[in-house]
């Protein structure tokens, strides 16, 4: 069954792996840079005003923290507002074969549990490698693009289970609070795509939500709540009511794998499917003229071109954060004009910085006109072990070509520990937190406790 191999998994999962303190650091980067320059956090602050009772009593309850303030939350609380403000920029790590963002949700929930449990740092970084396993395994089974032409978001729905497992682990969780943690997961997994017809915030809020549900899925097993059996393959389970065509070999790579390893961090703040075309783009961009440019085209795979080109005619023109994220003509245009979609430059494109947005520009505009975006045979043949993209650039009479196979970020070509800390720096300005501090707590020595690690990463922190 496929819950008994998830919790035996969990039970003996190994967060020694050598790509996980980057993953943390980008974590931290993306979850501070989202409370900081999202457009939706000032909302997302108040409406945790709202919903949050009384501070903890820090003598009798439980609590975690909300980054960068340092604020102190219930543990449900803390998950969800850092699990939001991680997906806030759709700036996280992306785990191809899955199509989704683990980090986002199965951190959130293990550091609040972590911190909730007073655990050891061994103890957390077992709980992030738990959850990332489980998360992408579970993705995997229903089938990303399954999935997604249903209309779920597979972060949303298969986060559920990384942050149970996330959660479970840094707890503490018995095997058969595991098991029934998952059970009553299985009854709370959540979250569509619907946010695409305006833009709207319910994405970011996903990650959140699934964190918190793990909070919530393992502190009500601990206490003894029976949890549903066989919640993923049985008769009326995940895999029957969200996808026609589960891969159930799957769940046979579960033991050997090292899923932090396999998922890519992302150097451009937009959505996973574009990035090997901006590669290709980046290449391009120094021998073309924006003025001279006819036609652009841009091949990516074909669930890219559902979330990004169609209908064309309104990609072309965004009128949000969240549209310019999921608009191939956009990317095209910013990366053709500015020479990049870096976490500046976008944020900057999209009205977060000094200038206003550059959707309503005469040029932005043109270049946008311009664009179409579809898919090839090869893209398509390589996919999803590979999600490359085909660029072509029409100008002057003349046509720029470029193939890129392995977007940057990706295991296959991945960003180096400078990089990581650039992104981390660009991400924290006028957060109050220190990055090099960040970067050296979890780079560059191991960390003395869960605390130590919360503390480089709130504003107040020494």
């Amino acid at each position: 069954m496929v819950t008994e191999r998830l919790v035996a998994h969990c039970l003996r999962a190994d967060g020694d792996r050598d790509a996980l303190p980057a993953h943390l650091l980008d974590w931290f980067g993306v979850t501070i840079g989202g409370v900081t320059h999202a457009d939706s956090s000032p909302a997302v602050l108040d409406g945790i005003d709202a919903l949050c009772g009384p501070a903890p009593d820090p003598a009798t309850d439980s609590a975690a923290t909300l980054v960068p303030s340092g604020r102190r939350l219930t543990p449900a609380d803390a998950a969800f507002a850092n699990g939001t403000f991680a997906h806030s920029l759709d700036f996280d790590d992306t785990h191809l074969g899955s199509s989704l963002h683990p980090a986002a949700p199965t951190v959130a929930a293990a550091l609040a549990a972590a911190e909730a449990t007073d655990a050891s740092v061994e103890r957390f970084y077992d709980a992030v490698a738990a959850g990332y396993d489980v998360a992408c395994t579970v993705g995997e089974l229903v089938g990303p693009d399954a999935h997604y032409a249903r209309g779920f978001h597979i972060t949303a729905t298969c986060g559920t289970f990384g942050a149970v497992a996330a959660a479970g682990v840094a707890g503490g969780l018995t095997e058969a609070a595991l098991r029934d943690a998952f059970g009553i997961a299985g009854s709370q997994a959540a979250g569509s795509i619907q946010f695409l017809e305006n833009g709207a915030w319910n994405k970011r809020l996903h990650p959140g939500l699934a964190a918190r549900r793990g909070i919530e899925a393992t502190t009500l097993a601990a206490a003894g709540v029976v949890g549903a059996e066989a919640p993923i393959d049985g008769e009326y389970g995940f895999l029957a009511g969200y996808t026609p065509d589960p891969d159930h070999a799957a769940i046979d790579r579960l033991e050997t794998r090292d899923a932090v390893a396999e998922t890519g961090l992302k150097p451009y703040p937009c959505c996973r499917y574009l990035h090997a075309a901006i590669d290709g783009l980046r290449e391009l961009a120094p021998s073309i003229e924006t003025r001279a440019v006819s036609a652009v085209e841009m091949a990516v795979p074909s669930p890219g071109v559902r979330l990004t080109g169609d209908p064309i005619e309104a990609k072309r023109r965004p009128q949000s954060f969240v549209d310019c994220q999921f608009s191939a003509p956009f990317v095209a245009a910013l990366t053709l004009e500015t020479g990049t979609a870096d976490a500046t430059t976008f944020l900057d494109a999209v009205g977060q910085g000094d200038a206003p947005p550059r959707w309503g520009t005469t040029t932005t505009r043109r270049l946008m006109d311009a664009t179409s975006v579809t898919t090839d045979e090869a893209i398509e043949r390589r996919f999803p072990e590979e999600w490359g993209a085909r660029v072509s650039v029409q100008a002057d009479g003349e046509t720029h070509s470029a193939t890129v196979r392995i977007p940057a970020g990706e295991p296959g070509s991945p960003l180096t520990d400078g990089e990581v800390k650039a992104k981390t720096a660009a991400l924290l300005r006028g957060s109050g937190v220190d990055p090099d501090r960040l970067s050296t707590t979890l780079l560059e020595r191991e960390p003395r406790s869960v605390a130590a690690i919360v503390d480089a990463a709130t504003s107040d922190g020494g």
